[in-house]
Formats: C-alpha cells, structure tokens, sequence
C-alpha cells in the first residue's frame, strides 16, 4: 500500500503490536480478497457436485461434530430479457404506439452531469457546455470520503497462505498432529516447578519441536512462527 491514504484513521500511529490502523485496514483487505477466489472456488466445485449427485441439501459440521450451516443446491431463477432494443422500439410503434415515450438519451445527459462535476462546485447547478446556459435539473454533489486498498503480490502471496492455514484447521488432524499433541502434553504433564526441570521440560520440548520441523528463534520458549527471508516489516 502507500504511505498516504485519505479519510479519518482512529489511532493511525503505531500500537502496541506495530501495525497502524492503517496497515491492519490493507491486511484484512487483502485477506478477504483471498479468502473470496477461494471461496468462488469452492462455490463452483460444490455446485458440481451437488447438481451431479442430485443433491439439493447437506449439512456441514466441523471434524468435533459441531453443525456450522447447511449447504442447498438451486437450480437457478428464470429471466428473460431484451437482446435488440432497435427490434423493440421498432414493434412498438408498429403494434404498441401508446407504450413509447420520449425520454432523453442516457449517453447525453450522462455528458451534462460529466461536465457539472468537473467544472462546477457542490449545490451549483449545471450548464450547457456548448451555451453557458444554467441547468437547473442537474446539481453537483459531493460524495464522502473514503479510503481505497492496493494490494501487492508479496502481500496476497502471504495472506493466500494464511487462508489456507484456516482452512486446514478446520480438517480433521493427521496422524503426525496427533503424536506431537500427545507428546507435547506429556512435556507439560512434566510439571517439574524448580528450574533444573523448567531447563529439562525446555530441552525436551525443544526436541519435539525440532523432530515436528518447527523452528524456535534464539532464547525463545516456543515455536518461531516470524516472517520468512525477506518479509521482515
């Protein structure tokens, strides 16, 4: 994102854990932005498969059992709507004549309102471009301030893998979570409250950590989980 951004910010200094108000706003952008393509993904293969299996209506539940929603199949609202609106007119005044009104084209009167808001100031009225003549049909308006979000590729590169991440917790653990919960769990159980059995317990948890491929930074108590080579802020 940029360093400049328009619209009140609450506390746009920095917090306590660094990120602005700011920086949070283009975080959370940007993880929905990712969240949604996945979510469309998802949207497509279910629809698939429901419309193959002819299913109209499931249940989802996470892997403890807990119901979170349903999921229906639609087939879909009926419309129709004009292809040829010269064919339209056309058969209209041929069959219809006292359904045709006179009505301003769009494409000029959207010229009139183009050229109020670049020359005039809010509650004046327009004018014609060509005359000078007041329009008084037309008024310029100011909209409200707001704010817009830029993403970058580094950024959605790292918000796609932690929408993934989510998504995984949501699954039902591995074999391998499984094991390192439960020696994880008899590290703690260790209880020893002297520090020659904190140093033990730290030793032995440091083990389980390495063996799981989980890296600790230098004096730290647990799992190192900063920004990789490069994404340091």
């Amino acid at each position: 994102m940029t360093n400049q951004t328009t619209g009140p910010v609450d506390n746009g200094g920095a917090l306590a854990d660094g990120l602005t108000d700011a920086e949070k706003l283009a975080a959370l952008g940007t993880y929905i932005k990712t969240l949604k393509a996945i979510e469309d993904g998802l949207r497509t293969a279910v629809t698939a498969d429901m419309k193959a299996r002819r299913v109209e209506k499931v249940g989802a539940y996470l892997p403890g059992g807990e119901k979170i929603g349903a999921v229906a199949y639609r087939a879909g609202n009926k419309s129709a709507t004009v292809t040829d609106t010269g064919a339209a007119l056309r058969w209209a005044l041929a069959r219809r004549p006292e359904a045709v009104i006179q009505q301003v084209a769009p494409a000029f009167l959207k010229s009139l309102t183009d050229y109020a808001a670049k020359v005039g100031q809010p509650g004046e009225p327009g004018v014609d471009p060509e005359t000078g003549e007041v329009l008084p049909f037309i008024e310029v308006r100011q909209g409200n301030p707001y704010v817009s979000i830029t993403t970058t590729p580094e950024g959605m590169a790292r918000m796609t893998a932690l929408a993934h991440g989510f998504a995984g917790m949501l699954e039902a653990p591995t074999e391998d979570d499984k094991r390192l919960d439960e020696t994880l769990a008899r590290v703690r159980d260790a209880g020893v409250a002297d520090l020659e059995g904190r140093i033990d317990v730290e030793a032995r948890l440091g083990e389980v950590l390495e063996a799981a491929g989980i890296d600790r930074e230098p004096g730290s108590t647990g799992p190192s989980y900063g920004a990789g080579p490069g994404e340091g802020r």
